[in-house]
């Protein structure tokens, strides 16, 4: 169980964040969607300690953070247990596919280069990635890069996978390849919590959706509830816009 409670954030004189509450059950995928701008990316980010919440809890299985007194200790925890898959890809040029893989796992792991590089390689070939493993990033395609940077928060093995638009800077034709990774770890049962602008992605890949706007979320339920009958009249109108523009209106 992973457990935000009243998460609070501002930049300035701006509250980005205003009071979010969610639980998160093991193995349950949930999908945040809502216009640009409205605190979404930074909710991920403040769960990941890339930001620093103002104030509220952040409890994940009986581990519990006070972010009014966040510790180094504390900080670690949660980077250690939680990983972030960002719209950039933020790999390592100067290291290999399998460099960027093992980088993590002697790190943060602490193994041995031998274990790193086999377990390595079992996510390479978990990714479709195992022919590129001596390959360097500059040579990928956006779609590989992305699922390098999967491959690397997969070995982890962290208690919740944060995904901040993972497609968005995608060309169309390279979408797919990264969204068929992400649908499989979901039937492996790992939890995830994805920002995303892939409407019918989240219907089909959620458990549950939750629709956020200027700091808060408005609506959460069931993917397929939100999305084909949404109840508040602002999830209704997001929708609206969002279905128009894919239908070319």
């Amino acid at each position: 169980m992973i457990r935000l409670k009243n998460i609070h954030k501002s930049f300035g004189d701006l509250e980005v964040i205003k009071g979010i509450d969610l639980d998160i059950n093991n193995g349950e995928v949930i999908s945040i969607i809502g216009p640009s701008g409205t605190g979404k990316s930074t909710l991920l980010r403040c769960i990941n300690c890339l930001e620093m919440a103002d104030q509220g809890e952040i409890q994940i299985e009986d581990y519990v953070v006070n972010l009014n007194k966040i510790t180094k200790q504390d900080k670690l925890w949660l980077r250690r247990n939680t990983a972030m898959v960002f719209q950039g890809f933020y790999l390592f040029n100067n290291k290999t596919v399998l460099g960027n893989i093992t980088e993590g796992l002697k790190v943060v792991k602490k193994m041995k280069k031998s274990e790193a590089e086999e377990r390595a390689l079992q996510i390479l070939e978990q990714v479709g990635l195992l022919d590129k493993k001596d390959n360097y990033p500059s040579s990928l395609s956006g779609g590989q890069q992305q699922r390098v940077a999967i491959g690397r928060a997969i070995a982890l093995e962290p208690k919740i996978f944060l995904f901040d638009e993972p497609t968005s800077a995608l060309d169309p034709e390279l979408v797919n390849e990264v969204l068929i990774l992400i649908k499989e770890l979901a039937k492996q049962n790992k939890t995830m919590l994805i920002v995303t602008h892939e409407i019918n992605f989240a219907r089909n890949v959620s458990h549950r959706v939750c629709f956020m706007d200027q700091g808060v979320i408005l609506e959460q339920g069931p993917a397929k509830e939100v999305i084909d009958n949404p109840k508040n009249e602002r999830t209704r109108q997001f929708l609206n816009v969002v279905r128009n523009r894919e239908d070319g209106k």
